[in-house]
């Protein structure tokens, strides 16, 4: 089922896509993107990516070693079983995706806006996102939770692959009012700082600047500039620990936000390489947004 086509002020209105599995998270991520689609006046729309595995996956393993007419039947049996599984992911999804819907509708009174898709979920969604959507992806998909993974392995490859801003939840979420801005002074902190002062999301929060490191007047322009866009500002240095620090002042403050980006510097050469940032993925316990 393909995005229906609306009027043109609807094509080019901004949205917020939840990518909408069947894992733990599914209720927080729902919940995280009707609060950003009432914030900000965006579209909300629903993504659903059906990637599972027909039956005759591993076909081509087994095939070498059975004998023709074996292969044949086989090969009819498998037929029937792929309808069926394929008839199967499809009823699932739309019950899982008309659940959804009515929870946002009743609770939030929005109507939502479905995209629903067959294949790799990485490739379905790339070709979907836009520069200026903002996408809620579960910190974990079904899959990780089966094997109780702190984080998903397509968390780490959406993030890496898309342009546009990204909010990771876990299972659980609530609506902040504060986020931390982790700075430092590089080409891409200074862009994301840009990103920050123009978004509607975040321009709508106090913004704790935090800096960790030993030269604090490096917040001295990035406090002003933000400030003069609108932005309330709270600026805190810090040393020490990177990682550590800006989870312990998350925790100090009850802050419900992190915001980081790809990092240029040794510290954070780039974003999911450096430990740093792997850190505070496996320990946050609030949600993480990623202004690209």
């Amino acid at each position: 089922m393909q995005e229906k086509q609306g009027s043109k002020e609807r094509l080019i209105m901004k949205r917020v896509i939840a990518c909408i599995d069947s894992s733990p998270c599914i209720n927080a991520l729902a919940e995280a993107a009707a609060w950003i689609a009432t914030q900000t006046q965006r579209e909300l729309v629903l993504l659903q990516v059906l990637d599972y595995y027909p039956a005759s996956y591993h076909l081509g393993e087994i095939s070498g070693v059975i004998g023709f007419e074996s292969n044949a039947m086989l090969l009819k049996e498998l037929a029937e079983l792929e309808q069926k599984q394929s008839e199967l992911a499809i009823n699932y999804s739309n019950n899982l995706l008309a659940h959804i819907s009515k929870m946002v509708k009743e609770k939030h009174e929005i109507d939502v806006t479905i995209i629903q898709e067959k294949g790799d979920f990485l490739e379905q969604s790339f070709n979907v996102l836009r520069e200026d959507d903002i996408a809620i992806l579960g910190r974990v998909g079904e899959r990780a939770a089966e094997k109780n993974k702190v984080i998903g392995s397509n968390v780490e490859n959406f993030i890496r692959g898309v342009n546009c801003t990204v909010m990771t939840v876990g299972e659980h979420f609530k609506a902040p009012t504060r986020f931390i801005f982790a700075y430092e002074y590089s080409p891409t902190c200074i862009k994301m700082m840009k990103r920050i002062a123009q978004s509607d999301l975040l321009k709508l929060l106090q913004c704790h600047l935090l800096y960790v490191g030993d030269h604090p007047e490096v917040l001295n322009e990035p406090a002003d500039f933000l400030t003069s866009a609108g932005l309330d500002v709270v600026v805190e240095y810090r040393y020490g620990d990177v990682a550590e620090n800006i989870l312990d002042y998350q925790r100090e403050h009850g802050i419900q936000l992190i915001v980081l980006g790809a990092f240029s510097h040794s510290k954070i050469h780039q974003f999911f390489l450096g430990s740093i940032t792997t850190n505070i993925f496996r320990n946050s316990t609030v949600p993480l947004l990623v202004a690209k």
